[in-house]
């Protein structure tokens, strides 16, 4: 791929191709590893801007991990987690400021396994945080993001973290299919991995960002909007369902074997359930 600036596809102009297969849905196994240490048992991450301390238990409680946002009560909300829970997986957001490489190693400390560094314009600032973190702080699992650029990429992967999210910067728009693509294949040149991180709205586009080149994806409001629980069953259910349709057995078989067709809008809309009548209506499929 060339730069990810570049015209490409979203999640709304494609569709998975079927394929023949033997591949029940109850039987596909939902299991990505985030690194050497974590493994999630769903393939979603909830976004800081709507996690909180329960919102977090919750997740990890359901297999997935939520990131506690940087604040006053993100050290307490740890702790609180990590009592409750020993085997809760913990994850939080740390800022790129000159005091990010204390912060992580207390967070770390007190039990939170998953650090989603979080970028800004201070690229300098951030590697060598980056680097410091990886060399004096194992087995500490990173994620870094927003990044939608192949540049940055290279020079983030290089200081050793786990994963790259993917997501817009100003002025830096990316084609959530094409962009997956081309950042995760840069990913695999460090054996790394790449995490998507905008654009979610339905389970099934959970499925197709996987098929990109994902290991999981990033998720907000846009389609957890009812109780954890109840909407983590409703995406696991969706990719049971996608991986069954493609013949992938496992998250890496999907990332591996997967294929897409480009659809018009008219075709999307084709595509969702329609003309049914909804006793309850699905948290993903509100009216736009």
């Amino acid at each position: 791929m060339s730069e990810t600036t570049v015209a490409g596809l979203s999640l709304d102009q494609v569709l998975l191709v079927p394929r023949a297969s033997n591949v029940l849905p109850n039987t596909v196994d939902l299991a990505t590893k985030l690194s050497g240490t974590v493994t999630l048992q769903l393939p979603v991450i909830g976004m800081p801007e709507m996690v909180t301390k329960q919102i977090a238990q919750e997740f990890s409680d359901n297999g997935a991990v939520a990131i506690l946002p940087a604040g006053e009560t993100q050290l307490a909300d740890v702790q609180a987690i990590r009592a409750s829970a020993e085997t809760a997986v913990v994850g939080v957001a740390v800022k790129n400021t000159t005091d990010a490489f204390e912060t992580a190693v207390m967070l770390h400390a007190a039990g939170a396994e998953v650090i989603y560094f979080e970028l800004d314009d201070n690229l300098e600032l951030a590697l060598e945080t980056l680097s410091l973190l990886t060399q004096q702080v194992p087995p500490l699992t990173i994620l870094v993001g927003p990044i939608a650029n192949e540049t940055v990429a290279r020079q983030v992967l290089a200081t050793g973290v786990d994963v790259l999210v993917l997501a817009p910067k100003p002025n830096e728009p990316i084609f959530t299919i094409t962009t997956t693509m081309a950042l995760a294949e840069v990913a695999a040149e460090f054996d790394k991995a790449v995490i998507l991180g905008a654009g979610i709205r339905y389970s099934g586009d959970i499925v197709k960002a996987i098929a990109a080149g994902a290991i999981a994806t990033m998720v907000d409001e846009s389609i957890m909007a009812d109780k954890v629980a109840d909407d983590l069953f409703q995406i696991a259910g969706g990719l049971r369902s996608g991986m069954g349709y493609t013949g992938s057995k496992d998250i890496e078989q999907l990332r591996l074997n997967a294929q897409f067709t480009q659809i018009t809008a008219a075709g999307l809309a084709e595509s969702h359930p329609h003309d049914v009548e909804l006793t309850k209506d699905a948290p993903n499929y509100a009216a736009n």
